[in-house]
């Protein structure tokens, strides 16, 4: 791991980011959200610029060899009904290193987050965080992702 360098993403990043967000997705979320709506899914480099802009959240990313490889995105919780004051937004590897300590990396540089959400079908991603720590808590919601899906709440500890 320690050929990986974790920073925060500027601006100018938003291309990187956006692009591992929406290749992630694809990979990680197939056979849970429609392939037809996976794989409509487009690179808004805009859109993540004026998000790594905004000063309430904080993206990292990661980088091998300055490629590109991880990203996450933390802030301030959107759920006044837990306890805890900072929230995992999202976290996304690049297939070609899961299992390498990236996500893992990553997740260390949000040590506030006590919360996130995920999709209940990912159980990739729900493994991961439970050797983390989280729980889930009980709470739910239903996205709508090209048809219903269900989305999850773990905490800390």
């Amino acid at each position: 791991m320690s050929d990986v360098a974790i920073r925060t993403a500027r601006p100018a990043d938003a291309l990187a980011v956006e692009s591992i967000r929406i290749g992630t997705w694809r990979t990680a979320y197939r056979g849970i959200v429609p392939d037809d709506v996976l794989d409509a899914l487009t690179v808004e480099e805009g859109r993540r610029a004026e998000l790594l802009a905004d000063p309430s959240s904080t993206t990292l990313l990661a980088e091998r060899a300055g490629m590109a490889i991880g990203m996450a995105v933390c802030g301030p919780a959107r759920d006044d009904d837990r306890a805890g004051t900072h929230e995992l937004y999202a976290l996304y590897v690049v297939p070609q290193a899961w299992g390498a300590g990236v996500g893992s990396a990553l997740l260390a540089r949000c040590p506030d987050a006590s919360s996130l959400w995920v999709l209940e079908q990912n159980t990739r991603a729900r493994d991961f965080y439970v050797r983390h720590g989280f729980t889930p808590d009980g709470e739910s919601k239903v996205l709508d992702l090209g048809g219903p899906v269900v989305e999850i709440r773990m905490l800390l500890g």
